[in-house]
């Protein structure tokens, strides 16, 4: 039931943390975005000119077929007939004879205006003069009109005979309907999403590798235990340049840790030595007068009994403080034996009511007619057993009841001390078992004064005799400490 401080190193991550792999992550990817953008306009332009040259060469050979035909009919021309070519009619009957299939199509252009020939049906007088004008302004005579879409076209322009006043004939060709491109589009389209997300997956494996490291020495700082700081020094060889200079820092750090803990530990060894003598004197002398002094005025016995319980008080907390230096330098002793677990509760209730007169502290031991054996150290049995009953005490009014109880449960011996205080909130039963730590929301009695360590020297205690300890409690109810040990069915066990 005790209670404590805040710790300030229980917060969680704030809102404006960050990861360095995660950052990593994402400007590797935006930078793999950005090149794939990149690769796939440089290499769409640099498809796009191998288009042109290939389809420039394809129309300029198919392109022969009708020009030969049209120029064969102006050859067949009469002189007169040549001076008065060429009218829209006439560039009608040079294109009849032209079939054209899989969507190819042609026209003339000339003096007389645009005429369209066979498969141009399907195309727009807008689209068709478009065509024109791409490639009769094109020096090649060559152009590739509304490409990158279902709709591109590429267009050659070949002059006939006869010189610009005849014309010249426009091929038109639908690059869609040419399975080729189309598969190659597709090929090439595809195997830069594959690139990148290759990429991505690459990346991915390799920030896992790099960071190794890191999750290493992460898994090694978690398993740093603040007694065996030996253990938490990390060795550089074989880490990575860029952790070494944290690392060293770290180990430094380490070792000025443990050095303070060493002179902590010395220290408070040192001052429960040394105030334990004097304070067993002034007790005795204490006791002396009051027992001696019958006469003693009034206030003067109350002033002694004060300092009487007070001298007590400190002498219990220097003894819970050598337990733990003893704890922490690995010098403290518990037993694990059989041994007589009624008369080790019979000799805390005689404590206690002894240190504790005024309150009501009850063990109802009627029921066992022969010894309860148990597995652990009888005087630290003991000492945790008055321990849980001075905090009930602390945190009781005064008179209430306080009672020790055993119950026998399988293997088990269960000890515990039931209160009716004010009782511990539920998200702080497992913090009171820490060092130097009261429950929030719990208050002490006026005049009563807790150091905090007496729960988790219980804790030390019972898990050293192989037990442990746990807390039932409700607000405004009470609270009920259980103390659990291995039971033994004879004193040879």
């Amino acid at each position: 039931m005790q209670a404590s401080n805040r710790d300030p190193q229980s917060s969680t991550a704030s809102a404006g943390s960050w990861s360095i792999a995660r950052r990593f992550f994402l400007t590797s990817f935006i930078l793999i975005v950005a090149q794939s953008g990149l690769s796939l306009a440089i290499s769409g332009k640099i498809w796009k000119d191998f288009t042109s040259l290939y389809l420039d060469s394809v129309l300029s050979r198919q392109v022969l077929k009708p020009l030969n035909l049209v120029d064969n009919q102006l050859d067949l021309l009469t002189a007169q007939e040549a001076m008065e070519c060429c009218t829209k009619e006439d560039y009608k009957n040079f294109l009849s004879g032209i079939a054209l299939a899989d969507g190819k199509a042609v026209m003339i252009s000339g003096s007389a205006g645009l005429v369209p020939g066979n498969g141009a049906g399907h195309y727009t007088p807008q689209q068709l003069s478009n065509f024109a004008k791409h490639a009769t302004s094109n020096v090649s005579r060559f152009a590739l009109v509304d490409y990158g879409t279902d709709q591109a076209v590429a267009v050659k322009s070949v002059n006939l005979s006869g010189g610009s006043e005849t014309g010249a004939l426009i091929y038109i060709r639908p690059i869609y309907s040419m399975s080729l491109f189309i598969t190659l589009s597709r090929i090439r389209f595809l195997s830069e999403i594959v690139l990148m997300l290759s990429l991505v997956v690459l990346l991915a494996i390799a920030l896992t590798y790099i960071l190794r490291p890191m999750r290493s020495v992460r898994s090694r700082l978690s398993n740093i235990q603040l007694d065996n700081l030996d253990t938490a020094l990390i060795p550089l060889n074989g880490q990575p340049v860029e952790l070494r200079p944290i690392l060293t820092e770290f180990n430094r750090m380490v070792q000025r840790l443990e050095t303070s803990a060493q002179n902590q530990k010395q220290f408070a060894s040192t001052i429960s030595h040394e105030f334990r003598t004097p304070l067993t004197v002034i007790s005795g002398f204490i006791q002396s007068v009051l027992n001696r002094a019958g006469d003693l005025d009034s206030r003067y016995r109350e002033s002694l009994l004060i300092a009487d319980k007070e001298a007590f008080r400190l002498n219990r907390m220097l003894s819970d403080l050598l337990d733990l230096s003893r704890a922490d330098n690995h010098q403290f002793k518990v037993l694990r034996e059989p041994f007589d677990c009624i008369l080790s509760c019979r000799e805390a209730l005689r404590l206690s009511q002894f240190a504790f007169p005024n309150n009501i502290i009850k063990l109802d031991d009627s029921r066992f007619e022969e010894s309860v054996w148990a597995i652990g150290d009888p005087d630290r049995l003991v000492k945790c057993l008055e321990n849980l009953i001075g905090n009930a005490v602390k945190y009781s009014e005064p008179k209430s009841l306080i009672e020790l109880d055993i119950v026998l449960e399988d293997q088990l011996v269960l000890f515990s001390v039931q209160d009716h205080g004010q009782g511990i909130p539920d998200d702080q039963h497992a913090r009171i078992f820490e060092r130097f730590v009261r429950a929030d929301g719990v208050s002490l009695r006026r005049g009563e004064t807790s150091s905090g360590l007496g729960l988790s020297i219980v804790k030390m205690l019972m898990e050293g005799m192989g037990g442990s300890v746990s807390v039932q409690s409700e607000v405004g109810v009470g609270s009920r400490f259980i103390l659990t040990l291995q039971r033994s069915s004879s004193p040879s066990k």
